[in-house]
């Protein structure tokens, strides 16, 4: 009797240490959650910086966040871009952050009027939008695709990892001060916009580089430059502006999509609020019967007018979270401050725990960013037809 009472005791022992090893186990530490949470609010934020060595106050500075998890990526603007040699020191000083996961390096790379990589410092010239457009020798996929390796793979030989392009905007209003005048659509006809799009994009997937197609729901129309004002669509806006999405979306041949500070009711949460700030831009960009897109959420730059002037940092922060931003992209070329990524990471943190940000937001958007970053350091972007 003794024997099976002894026995049944350390049969209930070793369950209660199984219980109870799981519930730590599932528990984590004290503090790691909070930790948790300001790893994944920190992949959320991509910020610019001043500086152009390693040896720059700024450089420092923004690596130091990288290191520490504060942002999950920077930005570069043609102030940070010198010699050839001297500007690869600088990415690779960036990337070699003890960061985890890696960290977005990017950079406006479309062509013509906008690309930071120049003749100036060691790279090729590539065509605008505009005139890969107009060319028949662009008019194959195959000849389309050639010109977007070459850019492709200098991007990715300078170190970059992410290009904020391409633009699928529909040229409907050519006299545009900031998409047809500066030549930055590929044109007027859905389809050809779709053609090169795709060409562009599984160009740089080749490389291992993410491609954000831009300006959701569609900048093609506007009167106004958003860098400087809201750009208010609604009267010019047409429904033939998705069509690069909706087909680009249906192939899975979008890594992200940005969403532009636009307005129109139907991409509005009310009030002139800018798509950029609505969840109803964003859920019209998930919704499986509208757009379908599963990928990567990103910001235009939140410093532009459009935003800056109507709403503080606080307001464009909380705002674009919760209306389903996965990644916020602040130029800091207007503000240049070195604190602006430990600033950023406080608004949000703050939020979460005071409840004007619900904690699956960030659970969702760090999925995303987490997802395109594992592929990153895989290896594993390839682009088919």
């Amino acid at each position: 009797m003794t024997r099976i009472l002894i026995a049944a005791v350390l049969l209930l022992t070793a369950q209660l240490a199984t219980v109870s090893a799981f519930d730590i186990e599932a528990k984590g530490p004290p503090g790691a959650d909070a930790r948790l949470l300001d790893t994944m609010i920190g992949q959320m934020l991509l910020v610019g910086f001043t500086g152009s060595t390693e040896r720059d106050p700024g450089v420092i500075a923004v690596r130091d966040q990288l290191a520490k998890g504060i942002v999950g990526g920077v930005v570069l603007y043609p102030e940070n871009i010198g010699p050839l040699d001297e500007f690869r020191a600088l990415t690779a000083f960036l990337r070699n952050a003890k960061s985890s996961p890696v960290p977005f390096i990017a950079v406006d790379q479309e062509g013509g009027l906008v690309q930071r990589l120049t003749r100036r410092n060691g790279h090729s010239y590539f065509p605008s939008a505009g005139s890969v457009g107009r060319n028949p020798s662009f008019a194959s996929p195959e000849s389309a695709v050639r010109l977007y390796a070459t850019m492709a793979e200098e991007l990715a030989e300078a170190g970059f990892n992410l290009n904020f392009g391409p633009v699928v905007d529909i040229n409907l209003n050519p006299y545009n001060p900031v998409i047809g005048a500066r030549e930055r659509s590929f044109g007027a006809d859905p389809n050809t916009v779709t053609m090169l799009a795709r060409a562009f994009i599984l160009a740089h997937r080749d490389a291992n580089i993410v491609t954000v197609a831009k300006h959701f729901p569609g900048h093609g129309s506007s009167h106004v430059d958003s860098h400087k004002a809201l750009a208010d669509v609604s009267q010019t806006w047409q429904e033939i502006e998705l069509e690069p999405y909706r087909a680009l979306a249906k192939e899975g041949q979008l890594d992200g999509v940005m969403i532009g500070h636009l307005y129109h009711p139907r991409f509005s949460d009310g009030a002139r609020l800018p798509a950029s700030l609505s969840g109803r831009a964003v859920q019209a960009l998930r919704a499986k019967g509208y757009i379908g897109f599963d990928g990567l959420v990103v910001s235009d730059d939140m410093e532009m007018g459009a935003v800056r002037d109507d709403y503080s940092l606080e307001e464009r922060v909380i705002k674009a979270v919760n209306a389903g931003i996965d990644l916020l992209v602040f130029s800091n070329v207007s503000l240049r401050d070195p604190e602006l990524g430990p600033n950023l990471h406080t608004i949000i943190a703050d939020a979460v725990r005071d409840g004007r940000i619900a904690r699956a937001r960030i659970d969702k958007a760090y999925g995303k960013i987490r997802l395109l970053k594992r592929r990153l350091a895989q290896h594993d972007l390839p682009g088919k037809w």
